[in-house]
């Protein structure tokens, strides 16, 4: 569901139209498809078919595939795991600018949108390959800084234990991102981070 709020570019083609967005309100318990997920689809179903396309390959498992990549969450929070060990030292924590994925379904119009998720998919040597780049905006913030903002200094200390790839997002770490005292607060380093995945099908 996270993945049906995203805009995209598949193939150089832009999708930034969000459905459920603002003016087009989605009901409760509609599912939800986007736009760019569903041509996304349509063209999985076309490259399957295509001549060069060695063996049997299922769209929908192509689709599904593709979806699992879509997941921002889970692609903040390995970026999040892999530039902490090199920038938070001792009085510097790295924290999420965007929390657009973060809010329920119904706030997506009443926060900033992520950069749009850029898909390339292609055929080379009989397998469909593809290339996921999703862009996260996080900041540089001293603890001093935060502190005297009236963050909460418990969900500060909570937030440090994030490096973990088995456990979620505990709830204090939630409760910090929507924090009002961080919500408004400029970091002291800007920081954008590129999360590419390179996937091929074809083996796997």
């Amino acid at each position: 569901r996270e993945a049906a709020y995203e805009r995209g570019v598949l193939n150089g083609l832009k999708f930034l139209k969000v459905k459920g967005g603002p003016g087009e309100p989605n009901k409760e318990n509609e599912p939800m498809d986007s736009y760019f997920l569903q041509t996304l689809r349509e063209i999985c179903g076309h490259m399957c078919e295509m001549d060069g396309v060695i063996g049997s390959t299922d769209p929908m498992a192509l689709y599904g595939g593709l979806l699992l990549r879509l997941c921002r969450s889970t692609s903040e929070k390995d970026a999040l795991e892999e530039i902490t060990p090199w920038l938070a030292r001792d009085e510097l924590i790295v924290l999420p600018l965007k929390r657009r994925h973060h809010t329920f379904a119904g706030k997506v119009g009443e926060t900033k949108l992520a950069q749009p998720i850029d898909v390339e998919l292609f055929v080379e040597a009989g397998d469909v390959h593809a290339k996921v780049t999703m862009t996260h905006e996080f900041g540089l913030f001293r603890k001093s800084d935060l502190l005297s903002r009236g963050v909460n200094e418990h969900r500060l200390s909570e937030w440090s234990k994030l490096l973990s790839k088995e456990k979620p997002l505990s709830s204090n770490q939630h409760k910090l991102l929507h924090d009002a005292a961080f919500t408004n607060m400029r970091p002291w380093v800007f920081l954008d981070v590129d999360v590419i995945e390179r996937i091929n099908f074809g083996s796997g």
